[in-house]
This record gives structure tokens, C-alpha cells and sequence, in this order.
């Protein structure tokens, strides 16, 4: 679950850079206010349409993890890894500092990635089926599509995750597609990525101390897995009061990058698009969805038949001075949480309360972003991964924009020059 509240910062690009380094979790001191109620229609036209069944592939079952907690043996760069990294853009010399130390019990490392490709495919739930899903936005790699495994994700397609040319973290992030119900699918200005864990060498990191989170291990190659909102089951969604995922998934109304437009103090801490419309976010305003997947894995599978079991949220005990509660004893394993920040520019269909998840045409009479939910599937740079493993996480520093801790970065991972290329509009594929 989050723990803090994420910082809701009304500054320029250079400063939304400055911001993320200098902050261990993006969080800020800024208090909740309640949130609305699910009260009644967005306005958008929600249309129910049948799930659609798999029809060419067999069920999904268990992946075990044939490299142990390592996940999939790892597949190399087939490219050369050093051109996507260079000194990092600060230091004593104006390049190659190391990062800063962690303020908090966790190290973190984090990133930048633009939006992608929208397509009807979903590798987890419809494997080999193209167009069988909702149509999806994705992040990450560029070729992702129904036919995606670990294989093909490590050696093909660019990413928008950093310099597209240099493709350092393959990985593949997918959410429903966000429509302006005015024939449009908006796309994400950015995605804001972490990565949090404590250091492997702290005691609360391993099973052998009387309090523990768990065994802290690194991501494993491969693991892929599906949080937020149960498309088969009707739960697990940030408007689902009995799930922990209630408060993992967050809803806020945030200020323009630039400043140029405040969140005329929305400072709330929402469960749907339809509450941040009911709260009066502006136009040139964003719109965040801010999320926290589950962090308790296994240890055996890469993914499970429902794409879910194999993982768990932290829901043990809360130690004292810790970030995140105790692993449960059928999920011992400790990952570095992913958590992500995706924002949008709010334009006037938002505040006429046209927009909503391509999911949510899915369910009847769902609230506008009840549905949310992300599938992930791994597919790091082994070696690029370990250095951030290493130095980020185990070395308890903050990372931010792509730093590696260890005075590189990856190119392209932050802020870029003069910001986000924002709002922006394509017509829904048919």
C-alpha cells in the first residue's frame, strides 16, 4: 500500500527533475481531504461489452522460475549497452556525481518513460490473440503485442522508457487506454517509475531476524504479473473498499509541469476519475493515477494461472521506522515495490466528465477509473538492472531520472529538455 503522500509539485521541468532526485519517495507533507463519493455517471457513454474468450490458446497455468529467485535465465543485451549510458548531469564537476542518500528505510531507483503503442493485445490474459483484449496503452517496449514473451521482449523493440534507440529497459507496461469519449484515446504525458526496496544487508531484509519484512531479493528476470482491478472477479479496483488495492491506487489532481495552472488547491487523495471531476480539477491542469503493485512474491513462480496468486501486497506487521509492512509467510520474498505515477493534461471533455478507461466500457454502470489496473512483465538489461540493484537499492541511495547511483545514467531517462510533449490526442484504432 502507499504509505505517504505523493508530492504534488507546481514546478518546471528542470525543477520536476530537481524534485524527484532530491526526494526519496516523491512524497510530500501535504494533508488528504476527503474524498467524494461514487455517486452517479461521469457523463461518458459506458457501453457493456462481453469479456472476450480465448478461443486459440490454452488456460494459463504456473510459470515455475527455472533460475530460482533469479527468475528466467537472463538474456544479454543484443546491442551495445554502453551507448544508452553516460555521467550523470551533476557532481562535482558537473558530472558524474553519485546519488544521494536515502532519507528513508528504503533505497529507489527511478525513471521516466513516455507513452507508447495502443493495441487490442494482452500477452497475460490472451496470449497469441491479437485484438482480443480492451484496447491497451503501453510503456516500455515499442513491440510489445499479444505474441510478447520474455524472449522476444529482451531482444526486439525499441523503448520509451529512455533513449528509444537504446533500449535498456525492455520491460512492458500496460494499462487500459484513457478516452475523452469524443472518439479519442488521450495519451499519458509521461510515467513516472520506481523501484523500492531496503538494502538487502539491513536485518529487517532477512527471515532469520525475529522482525522482518521478508527475504529482500532482487526482480527477477521474466516475472510478470497483473494488479489493480479484476476484470474476471470484480474486485481488486481502487473503488473496491474491502481490497488493499483501494488505497494502492490513488487518483489526484496535480498542477501544470510548468505551473502555469494550479490544482486550485485539490489536494485529495481520490478513487475514480469521477471524483477528481466532482473535486473541480481545471483544464491545463493533470490528472494522476498513482499505484503500488503488490511486492510479496513466491519465490516459485513467474506467473500464476489468474496472473495474481503468485504475488502478494505487503500485509504483515507495520515495524516501527519501516516503509512498508511484513511479507505474509506464503509470499516470503521481498521485491523492490514498482509503483508508478502516469499523468495526463486535463482538457474540458475531462471536466464535462467524458473521460474513462477503455475497461470501464467493459463493466456496466462502473464509475469512470473504477476498472484501472497495469500488467508488467520484466524485461530489463540484466547487467543495467544489477547496477541499480546494487548501488540504488542495496547501496541505499536515491536515484531519480535514471541515475544508476554509481555516477551513470541512462540516457534519456529524465525530464527532458522543455518537458513533456503533453495532451495528446489519437484517434481510438478500430
Amino acid at each position: 500500500m502507499l504509505k505517504r503522500a505523493w508530492a504534488q509539485p507546481t514546478l518546471n521541468a528542470l525543477a520536476l527533475s530537481l524534485f524527484v532526485l532530491t526526494s526519496a519517495c516523491g512524497t510530500s507533507s501535504a494533508s488528504p481531504t476527503g474524498a467524494a463519493t461514487d455517486g452517479g455517471s461521469s457523463g461518458a457513454v459506458v457501453t457493456p461489452t462481453p469479456t472476450p474468450t480465448p478461443t486459440s490458446a490454452p488456460a494459463a497455468s504456473a510459470t515455475p522460475s527455472p533460475n530460482g529467485v533469479a527468475g528466467e535465465v537472463a538474456i544479454a543485451d543484443n546491442w551495445s549497452t554502453s551507448t544508452g549510458i553516460e555521467p550523470t548531469w551533476y557532481g562535482p564537476n558537473g558530472r558524474g556525481g553519485i546519488a544521494p542518500a536515502s532519507a528513508d528505510p528504503v533505497g529507489a531507483f527511478r525513471m521516466f518513460c513516455s507513452a507508447g503503442q495502443v493495441n487490442y493485445d494482452d500477452p497475460l490474459v490472451y496470449p497469441g490473440q491479437a485484438n482480443a483484449s480492451h484496447l491497451h496503452q503501453w510503456f516500455g517496449n515499442l513491440g510489445g503485442n499479444a505474441n510478447s514473451n520474455y524472449s522476444s521482449l529482451r531482444t526486439s523493440g525499441n523503448t520509451t522508457c529512455g533513449q528509444a534507440s537504446t533500449p535498456i529497459n525492455r520491460s512492458a507496461y500496460w494499462m487500459p487506454a484513457m478516452l475523452d469519449g469524443a472518439g479519442h484515446v488521450v495519451k499519458p504525458d509521461y510515467m513516472n517509475l520506481y523501484y523500492k526496496r531496503n538494502p538487502d544487508s539491513d536485518p529487517y531484509c532477512s527471515l532469520s531476524s525475529v522482525q522482518h519484512i521478508g527475504q529482500c531479493v532482487d526482480l527477477p528476470n521474466g516475472l510478470r504479473f497483473v494488479f489493480g482491478y479484476n476484470m474476471k472477479t470484480g474486485t481488486d479496483g481502487p473503488t473496491d473498499t474491502n481490497s488493499q488495492m483501494h488505497d494502492a491506487i490513488q487518483f489526484q489532481c496535480w498542477a501544470a509541469e510548468d505551473g502555469s495552472v494550479s490544482n486550485n488547491g485539490i489536494n485529495g487523495y481520490y478513487h475514480s476519475i469521477k471524483e477528481v471531476v466532482d473535486a473541480g480539477c481545471p483544464v491545463g491542469a493533470r490528472l494522476m493515477i498513482i499505484a503500488a503493485a503488490p511486492s510479496c512474491w513466491d519465490g516459485q513462480t513467474l506467473d500464476a494461472a489468474d496472473h495474481r496468486s503468485h504475488m502478494s501486497v505487503a500485509n504483515g506487521p507495520m515495524y516501527t521506522g519501516q516503509f512498508f509492512r511484513a511479507c505474509p509467510t506464503t509470499h516470503p520474498y521481498a521485491l523492490p515495490n514498482l509503483e508508478v505515477q502516469v499523468a495526463f493534461t486535463i482538457d474540458a471533455n475531462f471536466t464535462a466528465g467524458k473521460w474513462h478507461l477503455s475497461s470501464d466500457e467493459m463493466v456496466a454502470n462502473a464509475v469512470p477509473g473504477s476498472t484501472w489496473h497495469m500488467d508488467y512483465w520484466e524485461a530489463w538489461s540484466p547487467t543495467v538492472k544489477a547496477a541499480w540493484h546494487k548501488s540504488c537499492i542495496n547501496g541505499h541511495e536515491s536515484c531519480a531520472g535514471g541515475d544508476l547511483g554509481n555516477g551513470t545514467q541512462i540516457i534519456g531517462a529524465s525530464v527532458p529538455p522543455g518537458g513533456w510533449t503533453k495532451h495528446q490526442l489519437v484517434p481510438i484504432p478500430s
